[in-house]
This record gives structure tokens, C-alpha cells and sequence, in this order.
């Protein structure tokens, strides 16, 4: 069995961290029960804990020596009731050649380990005390915190490659629901096939709850319930949808019709949509501020938007007065990694920008090479967003209602990729179908087998 080699992890982490004594100490997560039952929830790790060791194990602390740079794994002690349930855990000779650690113990030791400190750190959001140990100090713990975060930010290749993983069983996903959508279907198929296919392929999680919205459903953003029927062939339907492969997330939409076919429509918002993603790959290369590759998008969604009839006067005023947020409310994109927002979007220090366009910017920060990030413009007609633009007196002249009216049939358009920076590009992960004609072609080949069956 391969051995996660997360002693890198560590040693980027204790780089960026400026200390050179002391012990670290990280606690994994524990099993957690279902409300006054004794129904397990599932298990998931701590991301920092399995970044750190590659531990998918409850209970389970480590140890890290700023000194020496030495791994200890603290593993809990074999408990008599518990191996009559799930089995006996791990030895200790087996748990120092199964991770990337320097010796396996007991948790019954650690508290002795612990006392023989100088000092000892811990990130905040654990609120760890020891009895017999000289815990460190707020600060300490905080620039600990930004060192990790930091550290995650940047993505060894062998995290890469399991994010790649991730997308094309995500990718594949996407693509078996284009082909086997109908209208008349309810969205909770799509989203069974969703998690059957990623399961059938080894990610037996998903990132985060999958949104599959059909018709209007597709303008809200996290939308969840995925339970209404697929009404119309014309139905725009918006899978937002990535499975977790090893810990590591994936995070992709994409929009299609429900019938194989857009609209003229349903066409002209896809394209707008897909050129702001383009554009904005356009951008991407280390060195770039991320708010620039936001604006980019702002700007495509602006032209796109007035060439369309719905929004009117002149690009840059519309910018100014913040109109395109009406319709494109959220951030290009965040972190990818262990988490699907992953950590460091806002380095310490960094203030959000307090505009409408700006707002609900999941990240601020210069991008660097090896930073995975999303790609994810959209644009999207809920009434409760665009009514306040409409009827306010300063940016009613700035919205056509006669074509609003047009294009609101449309529901929403999202388009979303996983991409690694590099020093003068990107690679993209994500593979699922996007163009236009790419996802026509497809659905109609489809259709074409099923006729055929049938």
C-alpha cells in the first residue's frame, strides 16, 4: 500500500511557522452520534489532521517536534467493546509503516509527551488544554494557523493528482446525467445517478451537497432540494455537483437542457457565460491579483448583457453602479483542496471589498503556482436580486424589462472548472462537456441510442 508522503506537508508547515522549539499537537476527529441515538454519523477526518498524516482513523492525535522535525502518531488504545463491533484496530508496528510518521504510541502516553514541552502549539479551533503542559499563547497558535494554512494553499503534485482523480470520476458523472436526462424525470434521478456513478468509481463522498436545479430552480445558488420535476424539454437544468476522491474535492457545473437542445435564449446567456470564463482563463498565471480576474468577469458579463438587450447604457457606468451584480451576485471562484472551500483565500490582514460585485469574494489574494482554484461565472435571473435594481430610481433606466422579461425563462447559467496555476498558465482538471455544440452533440447521440432500444 502506498504511504502518503505527508512529512512534506509538515515540513512546508514548520517552513512557514518561524519557530524553533516546542511541540505541535493536532487531534483527529472522533466518531460523532446521531442526535440521543446511538446511530454513527459518518466519519470524516479533520482536513488539517489528515493533511498533517494521511490518518482516516478516529481518535487519533499527532505529535510534531519543531526541533527535531519528528512525527509522533498517537493512536487510541485498543478498547475491548469496540473490537466486538468494528474489528481489532491497527497495531502499532503496522500504523508506523502504514503513515508517513516517525513512531506509533498509545494516546495514554501523550500527556507525559506533552509536559516535557517548552511549549505547546495547537491551532485555535481545536481550544486544546493539557493539565500538565505549557500551552502556547493565543498568537502563537494564531500565526501556527496561518503557517498551515498557508502551506495547504500550495499543492504538492501527488494532491494534484488526487484532485485530477476527483474530476474525471466528477466529469464522467456530469456527463452520464447529459445523457440520460429526459424531461418528465424529477431531479432527484439526476442526483442518485450523480452519487451511484462517483461510488461506482471509488469517491464514496461528495464534496458538498449537490445542487440540481431545474428551470427557475437553476437561479438559486445552493440550491439543495433537488425534488421537482423536469417540467419543459426547453428546461435549463443547472448541475452543480463534485465528488471527494482521498479527501480532496472536486467542484464543477455545468448547465444543459433538459430536451438536448437550447433555446436562442438559453444560448445567448450560456455563451455569455462561458466567454467570462474564458476570459478569465485568459488571466490566470501566477502573480495575478484574484479580485482582476473577478473583474474580468464583471466586465464580459457587462458587454454580454447589454449585446443582449437586458441591460442598458454605457459598460463602465454599469460597473460602477455595481448593475451586473443583479445578475452575477457571487466570486469567480475559491480554493480547492482537502475542502471544497479550502483555506487561505483571505491571508491574514485582508479585508473584504464592501461593493455589491465584490462582496461575496471567497478569496483575496495574489495567486501562486500551485494554487488549485474554481473558475465559476455565471449569470442568473432571480426575481428577489434584480426587483430592487428595477425599481430603484438610480439604476431602473440601466435594465430593459421588456427583454429581462425575455430571458427569465432561462432560470440560470453556471459554468465551473478546476484549475491548477502555474508561473505563466494553468492546467485544467475538469473535463465534462461545455461547449455548446459538444453537449448537443452529446445528448443527442444519446437519445439517438435510446430511440434505437427501444
Amino acid at each position: 500500500m502506498m504511504v502518503l508522503p505527508t512529512r512534506r506537508n509538515v515540513l512546508k508547515v514548520l517552513d512557514h511557522f518561524k519557530k524553533s522549539e516546542g511541540l505541535i499537537v493536532l487531534k483527529g476527529q472522533v466518531l460523532h452520534e446521531r442526535d440521543d441515538t446511538d446511530v454513527e454519523l459518518p466519519f470524516r477526518q479533520e482536513s488539517s489532521f489528515y493533511y498533517l498524516t494521511g490518518v482516516a482513523e478516529p481518535g487519533f492525535y499527532v505529535v510534531i517536534d519543531v526541533a527535531t522535525q519528528r512525527i509522533q502518531l498517537f493512536a487510541p488504545p485498543v478498547n475491548p467493546d469496540d473490537v466486538v463491533w468494528m474489528g481489532l484496530p491497527d497495531s502499532l508496528e503496522v500504523l508506523q509503516t502504514k503513515y508517513d510518521v516517525d513512531e506509533a504510541l498509545y494516546t495514554t502516553e501523550l500527556d507525559a509527551r506533552l509536559s516535557a514541552a517548552s511549549a505547546v502549539y495547537t491551532i485555535p479551533q481545536f481550544k486544546l488544554t493539557f493539565a500538565d503542559a505549557k500551552m502556547a499563547s493565543a498568537d502563537d497558535n494564531d500565526a501556527l494557523y496561518t503557517a498551515l494554512c498557508e502551506a495547504r494553499c500550495i499543492k504538492e503534485e501527488w494532491e494534484i493528482d488526487v484532485i485530477r482523480q476527483a474530476n474525471k470520476i466528477s466529469s464522467d458523472a456530469h456527463r452520464k446525467l447529459m445523457e440520460n436526462v429526459n424531461p418528465g424525470m424529477n431531479e432527484a434521478q439526476l442526483y442518485s445517478t450523480f452519487l451511484n456513478e462517483s461510488t461506482n468509481h471509488g469517491a464514496f463522498f461528495q464534496s458538498y451537497i449537490p445542487v440540481i436545479g431545474s428551470g427557475k430552480n437553476a437561479a438559486t445558488l445552493h440550491y439543495n432540494k433537488n425534488n421537482a420535476v423536469i417540467e419543459n424539454a426547453t428546461d435549463l437544468i443547472l448541475v452543480d455537483a463534485g465528488a471527494e476522491y482521498n479527501y480532496y474535492a472536486s467542484d464543477i457545473t455545468r448547465t444543459f437542457p433538459a430536451g438536448g437542445k437550447f433555446t436562442p435564449e438559453a444560448a445567448t446567456i450560456y455563451t455569455i457565460v462561458l466567454d467570462m470564463q474564458k476570459a478569465c482563463f485568459e488571466k490566470l498565471k501566477a502573480g495575478v491579483a484574484w479580485e482582476d480576474v473577478h473583474q474580468v468577469a464583471l466586465e464580459v458579463a457587462a458587454q454580454g448583457l447589454i449585446d443582449a438587450g437586458i441591460l442598458v447604457g454605457e459598460k463602465q457606468e454599469l460597473l460602477d453602479k455595481d448593475v451586473v451584480a443583479a445578475f452575477f451576485p457571487h466570486g469567480i471562484g475559491h480554493m480547492l483542496g482537502i475542502d471544497v472551500h479550502d483555506v487561505g483565500g483571505y491571508p491574514k490582514g485582508t479585508q473584504r471589498i464592501n461593493r455589491p460585485s465584490y462582496r461575496y469574494l471567497r478569496m483575496r489574494r495574489t495567486l501562486a503556482a500551485g494554487n488549485v482554484v474554481t473558475v465559476e461565472p455565471g449569470i442568473y435571473f432571480c426575481d428577489y436580486i434584480i426587483d430592487p435594481v428595477v425599481k430603484a430610481e438610480e439604476t431602473s433606466k440601466y435594465i430593459n424589462v421588456e427583454a429581462l422579461d425575455k430571458y427569465k425563462v432561462v432560470g440560470g447559467v453556471r459554468i465551473e472548472d478546476n484549475l491548477v496555476i502555474t508561473e505563466d498558465g494553468y492546467i485544467n482538471l475538469t473535463t465534462a462537456p461545455k461547449e455548446i455544440e459538444e453537449i448537443e452533440q452529446l445528448m443527442d447521440a444519446s437519445a439517438h441510442k435510446k430511440r434505437k432500444v427501444e
